[in-house]
């Protein structure tokens, strides 16, 4: 990637005040600059920088449709030819947002039109890939020079279920994996696998929550009521009808001679209460702090905009909206929402959310701890180059 700060404008080249804004340069002549005396003293100032625009000369990105994303800065997205990536480069100041690569798949067809979602998970061996189309679970990983091959172990045995919409992937215990997705005649489906295996070997899936009917979203979070526990507990928000359900129960490592399979217990518990309907899919971000668990759900208004509620560890059937982030005036409902902690140089706690509106990714973070989204902005990711955040 070329340097966002370069200089060496030829002449009469563009310059940018603001982004997609160009305007020339005044052209003057050789002849006339060395005619001048040299005698003559230019007058001092301040030299007026400009930032370079990116939108006359880089390749946008395409079209997005359901991605996936995971710190420092990777996406995976469904376009409109098949899945591609782009990733934030990290080590230069202006943490610009590099070109975009395409991931081939092997005879499968996965591109927006035909995916429902995607996960992304880092067990720290690889980073692994779930995908849902046509109600089937594909599972890849991403090598270091990030190739996506498939994973040939057993996959998902989902038996005559159907899968749809966006999977979540969380870890489950110390050495377990968790995936989680809704199944398209009602209900969730769950399965486990080992978290440090490969090929990634899962278990016989259970079939939970089919009182709630078709659920459209889902996430998934792991909480412990204490550090130390051995089977943790597994929280759901999902999305019935446009209204939020909680699905919790215990999840058991199984155990004896010879080991029994593990299993969530999950059971719908309560409906949060929200003002009017949600879509896209809901976030969770668990904030555990030895055992007191806070968390945060994040969801798309389907009247556009993000409401933000918090559930603490004092009042676990409590969930309290603090907040409703407006979008700007017309701005569709979000379709996909993806959103991951991060403190800054100062320990401060920042969430930091990608969206997709009408097949276009943003950007937004909280700003403060008392008031969280006050002055938050949607800042478009639509060029390779710089983003400030």
């Amino acid at each position: 990637m070329s340097n966002a700060f370069s200089t060496g404008y030829g002449i009469s080249s563009p310059t940018s005040t603001e982004p997609g804004t160009l305007i020339s340069t005044p052209s003057t002549s050789r002849a006339n600059s060395t005619s001048l005396s040299s005698s003559e003293n230019f007058r001092s100032g301040p030299l007026n920088l400009t930032s370079l625009s990116t939108t006359s000369w880089r390749q946008p990105y395409a079209s997005v449709g359901q991605f996936a994303t995971i710190e420092p800065g990777l996406v995976v997205a469904a376009g409109p030819n098949g899945l591609f990536y782009f990733k934030r480069i990290r080590d230069h100041a202006a943490t610009p947002w590099s070109e975009s690569r395409p991931l081939p798949t092997e005879g499968v067809i996965l591109n927006e039109s035909t995916v429902s979602g995607l996960a992304l998970h880092d067990t720290g061996l690889r980073l692994h890939l779930c995908c849902i189309s046509g109600g089937v679970i594909h599972t890849f990983y991403l090598t270091g020079d990030n190739n996506l091959l498939p994973d040939r172990g057993n996959p998902p045995p989902l038996g005559k279920h159907r899968a749809m919409g966006k999977p979540m992937v969380v870890r489950s215990g110390y050495n377990r994996l968790s995936l989680v997705v809704p199944c398209q005649s009602g209900g969730l489906l769950h399965t486990s696998g080992s978290y440090y295996s490969f090929p990634t070997r899962w278990e016989r899936v259970d079939y939970l929550a089919t009182d709630l009917g078709v659920i459209s979203g889902v996430s998934v979070t792991e909480v412990r009521t204490h550090p130390h526990d051995h089977e943790p507990e597994l929280v759901a928000v999902c999305i019935s009808e446009g209204q939020l359900h909680v699905v919790q129960g215990p999840f058991s490592l199984g155990g004896g001679r010879p080991p029994s399979r593990c299993k969530w217990g999950g059971k719908t518990s309560i409906r949060i209460l929200q003002p009017g309907k949600v879509t896209g899919n809901p976030v969770l971000i668990t904030d555990d702090n030895h055992g007191q668990a806070q968390l945060d759900l994040l969801v798309p208004s389907a009247e556009g905009g993000i409401f933000h509620f918090v559930r603490t560890h004092s009042a676990p059937n409590e969930w309290h909206m603090i907040g409703r982030v407006a979008f700007p005036q017309d701005t569709p409902p979000a379709s996909c929402l993806s959103f991951y902690p991060r403190s800054d140089t100062r320990g401060t706690r920042e969430l930091h959310a990608m969206v997709q509106i009408g097949g276009r990714l943003y950007h937004t973070k909280t700003t403060n701890d008392q008031l969280p989204w006050y002055n938050a902005r949607l800042n478009p990711i639509v060029h390779p180059g710089p983003f400030f955040d």
